[in-house]
């Protein structure tokens, strides 16, 4: 029977030897091998993770429009339900069993024992010193492997029908996810081999999801105007002429609700007070010129009756509607409700990946609090100081025409860019959070906040598709997250948890596989996903008759249909 080396034992252990144990061992008496604190900490991190699955359901249901909201809300957990049932079926094997030759590498693991988790029980799983059950640790990874895909949902809004969506993150998970996490946390991978420093995910979770997402975007431009997306990059990239219209365009002021430069009938007309959806007295975001469809049903003899459950009839978008802001967020209190509570689940995300109870969980908590804090705020003072220069001098600040923007907009702090702030600290910290010290995660979530304000301005026109920019948030805050935990990381942080090391290597040393690390996550993912999105295209194009995504307004009717349905059944 196999033995397992436990070096360090808990407190409360009977056992005077702590050299090999076996399984049987392990099965009858886990509490004199295993420290319950730990167990408990890990085990309630797991938890907190699966909050957050809801909490970005909610997020892209506040912050989209109001006809993509009940695909965003629902699309999330049924993503992370059917990815669950693949982890338990033959993921965690496929991630973290050995290769059937521990010296080489591979992609994929060699043993079947721990298939449907039939013997992930009590071996011991961790690093040096404490350890933790396997089966616990099974339990925590798989809330990754299950929140992961989910935050690729968000770059499904009008381009793909569920069915399609839940087939392809099935083959986006087994051949992008489990790869890509094999190789940054399990015994031998690149990341192992070469001391990587990616604590919770900064490219398995992160670069992975937003790297998807802009592929799904590129696909979809491809589909629809072919090779012409690389003319229509270089036109939106280029400086505009004088005489040019531009497309349309919409930025996103503290409202979240403002069009500039909308195309009506083939001709450029600003968006007016009288045409723009305006918060409605809850400031919800809710637009008050939106046709309402959950008013009081009118009763037999016309009267809307007070407290009435029946509903009314469905109301579909027409094309004389007069033009809405394309990302006009739904709900914005559910976005910030969303938000904060993706903020505590990830005190779990990066405090759990210690997997102990002990200071450097700590430290990773606290760093992911005061990055997410700091990312926040900067971004938040970052807008409200652009909305106040282009109120005070409206003549920097023009449109793609030459003319000057809407200055009335001025001194509005917006919660939109309070949250995305947030995002981006927590994005960013992740892979840093059990390396760098407190002072350090402040700068991490700043430096990081600031840079992808910045880049906002060009990808809303360059990435319109992804109008949650899910790309810029995730993949951006991973790279900046990968490569200032090579800057910052230091020993007295990492050997908190009494028992790791850092590997001694100059920071030039340490930026360069830090790149490579995210660079290789970016490239692998972007390639594999797109093959995915093709390869489908020509296996189900000839059972569905047609490969074609929805169109703007088949979507809008859709969702409008499911609305009406879903409220009456």
């Amino acid at each position: 029977m196999a033995t397992y080396p436990l070096n360090v034992l808990p407190p409360q252990s009977t056992v005077l030897e702590n050299n090999f144990v076996t399984e049987n061992e392990l099965r009858h008496r886990p509490q004199d091998y295993f420290d319950g604190s730990d167990v408990v900490w890990v085990t309630l991190c797991g938890a907190l993770v699966l909050q957050m699955i809801p909490a970005i359901s909610m997020v892209y249901a506040g912050a989209t429009d109001r006809s993509s909201t009940l695909t965003l809300l629902r699309m999330p957990v049924i993503t992370a339900a059917f990815c669950t049932v693949q982890w338990y079926l033959w993921g965690y094997v496929l991630t973290f069993s050995p290769a059937p030759d521990p010296a080489t590498w591979t992609w994929y693991g060699g043993h079947t024992d721990s298939m449907v988790l039939y013997r992930a029980l009590v071996r011991p799983v961790g690093a040096p010193g404490s350890k933790i059950p396997e089966l616990l640790y099974a339990f925590y990874q798989g809330m990754f492997a299950a929140f992961t895909p989910a935050l690729v949902c968000g770059g499904v809004i009008k381009k793909f029908k569920v069915g399609r969506f839940l087939i392809f993150i099935w083959l986006w998970s087994l051949l992008v996810y489990y790869p890509v996490a094999r190789w940054t946390w399990s015994v031998g991978g690149f990341g192992e081999q070469n001391d990587v420093m990616d604590f919770a995910g900064g490219t398995a979770v992160h670069i992975t999801s937003g790297t998807a997402v802009g592929a799904i975007v590129l696909f979809h431009e491809f589909e629809r105007h072919g090779l012409k997306i690389f003319s229509r990059a270089w036109a939106i990239l280029s400086p505009p002429s004088a005489d040019d219209d531009g497309p349309a365009e919409h930025f996103r002021d503290g409202n979240e609700l403002s069009t500039l430069n909308v195309k009506v009938n083939g001709s450029s007309n600003p968006a007016s007070p009288a045409n723009a959806p305006r918060p409605d007295a809850s400031g919800n975001g809710n637009a008050s010129n939106i046709p309402n469809t959950h008013a009081t049903a009118p009763t037999a003899n016309g009267a809307a009756a007070r407290g009435s459950m029946a509903p009314p009839p469905a109301v579909l978008p027409s094309e004389n509607d007069p033009p809405l802001a394309a990302d006009a967020p739904h709900s914005l209190n559910n976005l910030v409700l969303g938000t904060m509570l993706l903020w505590i689940g990830w005190l779990g995300f990066n405090g759990g990946s210690a997997l102990g109870g002990n200071m450097r969980a700590v430290s990773a908590c606290a760093a992911t609090h005061v990055a997410a804090s700091s990312g926040a705020c900067v971004m938040l003072v970052l807008f409200w100081w652009l909305e106040w220069t282009a109120r005070k001098w409206p003549r920097v600040f023009q449109d793609d025409r030459g003319g000057a923007t809407d200055a009335s907009r001025g001194h509005k702090l917006s919660v939109v860019q309070f949250c995305d702030g947030a995002v981006v600290g927590l994005v960013a910290i992740t892979p840093a959070a059990g390396f760098v010290p407190i002072w350090a995660a402040g700068c991490i979530g700043a430096i990081a906040s600031g840079s992808i304000f910045g880049l906002k301005i060009l990808f809303q026109d360059l990435m319109r598709q992804d109008p949650l920019f899910i790309f810029l948030l995730h993949t951006g805050g991973g790279f900046i997250g990968m490569f200032f935990t090579g800057c910052f990381a230091r020993q007295y942080i990492v050997g908190l948890d009494g028992f790791s090391e850092l590997l001694e290597r100059s920071v030039p040393e340490r930026l360069r596989l830090q790149m490579a690390d995210a660079f290789m996550g970016f490239g692998f993912t972007l390639g594999m996903t797109l093959a995915i999105l093709f390869l489908m295209k020509l296996v189900l194009r000839p059972f569905t008759g047609t490969w074609r995504l929805l169109g703007e307004n088949e979507r809008d009717k859709l969702e409008a249909e499911l609305e009406y349905k879903w409220r009456i059944e």
